[in-house]
Order: C-alpha cells, then sequence, then structure tokens
C-alpha cells in the first residue's frame, strides 16, 4: 500500500502512471508468489543454512538435477557459527560464517521417501579433484565423508528421529548424531531438514573392524561387518531371506558394510551361518553360557533395542532398517536404531500399528525374524529387559518420562523459528502444538501399558557375579624385543574369592576391545590369569604365559573396560586414563599399571600404581602388609609380615598343597628350587587368624 502511495505521488502522464501502477501490481503479484509458493524467501534462521549449488551440465546453463544414483558434483556451504548466533543467507560469502564450504558429489537416497517432493539426500565431502573423499567435520560432528539430509517425511512430529537417536545414545550404545538445518538446493528454499551420518563402520560411529577381502579364515572373517534387515530398493538383493514371525512377508537380509559387491563367499557363509546359528539356539533355548545364545549375542544390546523399538511402538523396527554389527570375534549386537517416523502413535498406513497397547515383534506385521519373539519368551531374557526398564524409567534416568517430555519440548521450541517457512513450503496444514500434545499423551499411556505389561514377569532372581578384578592393565607398552606397542598389550584378571570360579562366557561387552572366555575356562582361588594381545609377544617378552588372546587393541588414552557375565550383567568396569589421577609412567614410558589391592576401587585412577615392566612385582592380590621376594624367583623367596606367621602353605596351579610351614615368625625362608618352573600359591595366616594369598613364579 505505502508503494502504491509513493507512486501516486509522482508528477507523470495519465497514461504513464496507469501503466506504472499494472506494472507494479503486476511485480508484487511475482514476488508473493515467489514468497508463497517456491518457499519463503529465507534471510536468516536460528539453525544452519545449508547451501547447495549443482554444478552446470557441461556445455548448458543448466545445473545437473539430483538423482538417485550416481552423486552429481556439487558445492555446498553451511552458514552456521554457534548455537547462539543467528545465521544470515547475506553472510554467505564470508569464511567467517561458515561452518564448511566445498565440494561434495550428492544424490536423491531413501526407498518410499523419494516418491516425496521433498526429497531426502545422501551425499558424500570430496577434495577439489571431486573424486577423492574428504573426511570433514560438520557441525561439531566427529570428521567423516558420508553425510544424510533428511527431510522428515511422512513425520508431523518433526522431532521423532532426533529425539529417538539421542535417546538410544543416551542408553550408551553409538546412534547417528543429528543437527535441524534447513536446506536450499539450487537457490530453491527446500525447507527444514536434519543433517545426520550415515551409519558406517568408522571409530566415531560403529566402532569395529573392517574387513578386506583376504579376511577369509578366523579371526578375520568374523567380522567386522554391519547387516541390515530392510526392503529391497534401487536394485538391492537380500544376502538371505527367512521367515517373519506371523507375518506374510519374508526378513529380508542386506550386507551393508562392507558392501555387497565387496562380500567374498567365504565372509557371506560366515555371516549366514552365524545367524542360523542364533535362530537356532534362540529358537532350542539353548541358554547355556558357553554354547548357546548369550554366547552368540551382546544380550545388552539386544535389550536396549527392543526396548527403545516398543517405548515408541516403531513399526519398522524389527523388519525395515534394522541394523546388526558385529566385530571380529565378538558378539553380534542389535542396532544402530534408525527411522521412527512411523513410531509414537502415528502411522500412515494404519493407525493401528504403532498403538500404544501392542508389542511389534508379536502384532502381526514387520514382525521381523522369529528370534525376536521368542527371546522375550525366555524367561531370563524377559528379566533382563524388564529390570532394565524399570532402571531407564525411574527418576533421573533416560527413558524417565518427564525427561522425554522435556527433549520433545526443546526440541521443538529448536524448530519453531522454521516451522512457518516449512509449512509454507510444502503446504502443511495439520496443527503442529496439537500434534505434540497428542504424542506424549500416547506416551503416557504408553508407558502405562508397558509397566504393565512386563510386570507379568515373575521370579526374575538377582545375578550372582564372581568376585573377579581387572587388577592389571598395559595400555601402551614401548617398543620391546621387535614387538609394537599393540603386540606388548595385556590385562590381568585375579579372582579375589576363595572359589575355583568356572568364567565361561565372560567377556568385554564394549567395543574396542573383543575376548570372551571359552566354554569350560575356570580361575582357581586368588589366581591372576592374563589376556595379551599377542601370546607369543608376551611370553617372550614378560616371561609368562597368557590365558588367552584378546582382539583389538586398547586406546593409548583412555577406554572403557567392562568385564560382564554372558548375560551382560556387569562384573567389574575400569575407565582408565593417561592423566593425573591415573600414573602417567604407564603411558609410553616403560610402565603398567597395577591396582594396588583387590579391595579398593579400582575404578578411581588414585587406587593404582605404576611399575617397570621388566621388573618382577609382588602380586596386588595380597595386603600391602605382607610380601614376598624375589618374585619371579629361580629357588629361594622371603616371605614377611608385619604379624607373625602361624602357618604357610605351598600349592601347584591345581590346588594340591605341597608344603606346609608352621610357627614361622615375622619371616621364613621358602626354597622351591626342587620344584619345577611354574605358576605356585603361598597362603599365609598371622597369629591374629589374617590370611592372605599370593602368587609365586618359579623360573
Amino acid at each position: 500500500m505505502y508503494f502504491c502511495l509513493f507512486i501516486s505521488r509522482i508528477s507523470l502522464p495519465a497514461y504513464t502512471m496507469d501503466l506504472l501502477i499494472k506494472r507494479s501490481f503486476l511485480l508484487l503479484g511475482v514476488l508473493l508468489w515467489v514468497i508463497a509458493v517456491q518457499g519463503q524467501w529465507i534471510t536468516s534462521s536460528n539453525l544452519p543454512i545449508v547451501i547447495i549449488t549443482t554444478d552446470l551440465i557441461p556445455g548448458t546453463n543448466e545445473h545437473y538435477s539430483i538423482q538417485d544414483e550416481p552423486k552429481v558434483p556439487a558445492s555446498m556451504k553451511i552458514l552456521y557459527v554457534n548455537d547462539s548466533t543467528v545465521n544470515y543467507l547475506s553472510n554467505q560469502d564470508d569464511t567467517a560464517f561458515l561452518n564448511f564450504q566445498g565440494r561434495i558429489g550428492i544424490e536423491v537416497r531413501g526407498s518410499t521417501s523419494q516418491n516425496h517432493s521433498k526429497k531426502p539426500y545422501g551425499f558424500e565431502t570430496r577434495m577439489d579433484d571431486n573424486v577423492t573423499n574428504r573426511n570433514v567435520s560438520l557441525l561439531g560432528m566427529p570428521a567423516e565423508n558420508d553425510w544424510v539430509l533428511n527431510p522428515m517425511n511422512d513425520e508431523p512430529s518433526f522431532v521423532r528421529d532426533c529425539l529417538s537417536y539421542g535417546l538410544f545414545a543416551a542408553l550408551g550404545h553409538y546412534a547417528p548424531r543429528t543437527h535441524y538445518c534447513e536446506v536450499i538446493v539450487n537457490g530453491d528454499y527446500r525447507g527444514l531438514y536434519f543433517l545426520t551420518e550415515k551409519i558406517k563402520i568408522d571409530g566415531h560411529r560403529v566402532d569395529i573392524v573392517s574387513m578386506d577381502s583376504t579376511d577369509n579364515s578366523l579371526p578375520g572373517v568374523s567380522g567386522g561387518y554391519i547387516i541390515k534387515a530392510d526392503k529391497l530398493t534401487g536394485g538391492d538383493v537380500p544376502a538371505w531371506s527367512t521367515p517373519a514371525y506371523g507375518y506374510w512377508e519374508d526378513v529380508d537380509y542386506i550386507y551393508h558394510n562392507p558392501k555387497p559387491e565387496e562380500i567374498t563367499a567365504a565372509q557371506g557363509y560366515y555371516i549366514q551361518h552365524y545367524f542360523e546359528s542364533i535362530a537356532q539356539a534362540v529358537g532350542s533355548n539353548i541358554q547355556d553360557v558357553g554354547i548357546g545364545f548369550p554366547s552368540l549375542l551382546d544380550i545388552p544390546t539386544f535389550i536396549d533395542y527392543m526396548i527403545m523399538g516398543e517405548m515408541s511402538s516403531n513399526v519398522d523396527i524389527y523388519q525395515k532398517s534394522t541394523f546388526f554389527h558385529k566385530d571380529r570375534m565378538g558378539k553380534l549386537r542389535a542396532g544402530p536404531v534408525w527411522d521412527f517416523n512411523l513410531a509414537y502413535g502415528y502411522d500412515f498406513g494404519s493407525v493401528g500399528r504403532s498403538g500404544y497397547d501392542v508389542l511389534q515383534f508379536d502384532n502381526g506385521d514387520n514382525t521381523g525374524s522369529y528370534f525376536w519373539h521368542q527371546l522375550y519368551e525366555n524367561d531370563l531374557f524377559r528379566c533382563q529387559l524388564f529390570k532394565r526398564w524399570k532402571v531407564l524409567t525411574e527418576e533421573g534416568a533416560p527413558l524417565e518420562l518427564n525427561h522425554i517430555y522435556d527433549l520433545i519440548d526443546s526440541l521443538s521450541a529448536l524448530i519453531s523459528e522454521a516451522m512457518p517457512r516449512e509449512r509454507n513450503r510444502w503446504s502443511r496444514t495439520y496443527d503442529y502444538a496439537a500434534h505434540i500434545t497428542t504424542m506424549k499423551t500416547w506416551l503416557q499411556n504408553r508407558y502405562a501399558w508397558l509397566t504393565n505389561e512386563f510386570s507379568k514377569i515373575q521370579n526374575c532372581m538377582e545375578e550372582n557375579l564372581p568376585p573377579l578384578v581387572i587388577s592389571k592393565i598395559n595400555y601402551h607398552p614401548p617398543i620391546m624385543q621387535g614387538h609394537s606397542s599393540d603386540e606388548l598389550e595385556f590385562l590381568g584378571i585375579t579372582n579375589n574369592g576363595d572359589d575355583t570360579l568356572d568364567i565361561s562366557g565372560i567377556y568385554f561387552r564394549e567395543l574396542g576391545l573383543t575376548y570372551q572366555f571359552p566354554a569350560g575356562s575356570l580361575i582357581l582361588p586368588h589366581q591372576e590369569i592374563f589376556l595379551a594381545a599377542n601370546l607369543q609377544a608376551f611370553q617372550q617378552c614378560y616371561h609368562k604365559n597368557a590365558f588367552g588372546q584378546f582382539y583389538r587393541h586398547l586406546d593409548n588414552k583412555s577406554e572403557s573396560l567392562i568385564l560382564a557375565d554372558a548375560w551382560g550383567n556387569i562384573i567389574d568396569e575400569v575407565t582408565y586414563a593417561d592423566t593425573l589421577p591415573w600414573p602417567t609412567t604407564a603411558d609410553g614410558l616403560g610402565d603398567f599399571l597395577i591396582l594396588k589391592d583387590l579391595d579398593l576401587d579400582n575404578s578411581l585412577g588414585e587406587n593404582w600404581m605404576a611399575a617397570d615392566v621388566f621388573v618382577g612385582l609382588e602380586d596386588p592380590a595380597r595386603p600391602a602388609a605382607m610380601q614376598i621376594a624375589p618374585n619371579p624367583t629361580t629357588g629361594m623367596v622371603r616371605i614377611t609380615m608385619d604379624k607373625p606367621l602361624r602357618e604357610i602353605i605351598l600349592s601347584d596351579i591345581s590346588g594340591r598343597v605341597l608344603a606346609t610351614l608352621t610357627s614361622c615368625g615375622v619371616e621364613q625362608t621358602l626354597d622351591l628350587s626342587a620344584f619345577p618352573a611354574g605358576v605356585y600359591f603361598v597362603r599365609v595366616a598371622s597369629i591374629d587368624h589374617e590370611t592372605a594369598t599370593a602368587k609365586v613364579i618359579k623360573q
């Protein structure tokens, strides 16, 4: 209106004025059409602005259109400084306001989502040669080259995926990181997306070893790999198919990483046979910790995956976008989670599928392989699941209902500025606020129903966990006798009890180090055993025999070591570090970590000491008041204690008593020269009836 009033005040001939006014209204109409139909002119956003410009087709003035394969060359800029800065489109040529500027290859991705006008995109960041991958950090996420722009089609809340990925990560598992953004492609505003990581093998994503074409026998053929159950798109060929539980459509398994064309025949046979072994063990209810399904499955990941899928009532959780991964010589793990657009009570196809009163593995649709239902039918598995649900939904826990409400509100507030532009661009007419309210009400009903369902589980016994203690850690040894640092790593584990323990199936459950004690493994009272990165190097350099060899390697800075029983119940947990209060001389300077006393909290750095790897060390299984030297020995050892010794018993590794001495004073010499080289145990008792046991190595 003000524009027209301004024109009317200009002194021009009548016909000229009439023409100018008509053209002004025409121009104004064009501008309004651009804003309303082509998507609002976005001038700024509280979110990052992703600007993608595909290259010109050679010999033309037309840009490449983005299709489903192959990726087309393009340039990309991301306007973003930090969460508190408004991102202005006018700053797109100022590098100070750019989070990224460079070359990419981009394509349309997805299956049914490709049918929408608002396309999902997959892209890889590239060097200037347009071919070589370029690992970069985007929006604070760890550096990589494969990325996804998710348009959140068929998802009226715009929070389901980001919420779910964040919750699964809060449970202690990897889930793709996300960041909301607004996207412009070739000058066309495309609306609200979230940028996320593509699921793949990587140290900051799915942290497992990647197989290559030479890994065709054990241990290499055992992993790592990522497999998914999914619908077939884009010419996908299933690696194998299995019947679904109570559902007419087979479950198709697809190689995800490595790619299908990279999997060798031997690898394909191993992977399929492993899944078939799981199906047989679960179906036959073989739950022996040494040879049954607990030895094949990482139970905690399957429990958390099911809890996440059932809490959200995700209709695709078991049969579509269902990922599994397995590390070298490790167990099969469920996850990462992916695709929650049809969840939390919303389903565009059939409203009842994501109901609050159904179990997704037993609702007659997308139920997945039989083993999901059969796991739930196993009493021990159900008990583990119910106990985990109780822990996760307590006040302050990751799945507490009020906490989820707060997360939904936080995500909704974050995208509130972009939502009007998204609604206008794609003519979305539903009541967004009402949908969020409905989602919260649905969650309340879902929690009540699940808690009642899980409460039907009866007679859940508490676990009787063995007194095993991680007692030595050599995470960064120096190069020695021609062996690399990685080859010389080792761990010590001590039985801090008076009984011989069957440790079959006990394993390290965190990715990064892989070991599972085989069936029939025993550890004697107060015995310390060693796991080594390389058996030969360990024996040559430390003059000891290791119990077993682990796979992967210890991190030179910090790593969480979680020793668990076959069902995943935590026995001992240590997260060491190369910084104080952890002894820093163990960080490549020739020492290793030794727990000062087995009864101390080994999660605290101040309870560890460091010692030279070349020196025979006192065993941490005994109190500091008792000393044995020298150890190792070629014959004579001197035993001292701060109280008079009442009795000394020498036994071999089988527990057979070899010698007994009584009334020994505070010091006693013991002669082992007549015994063969090996490991022996000295048990002492003071006049106050205090006892201690130590290991002596006879060379």
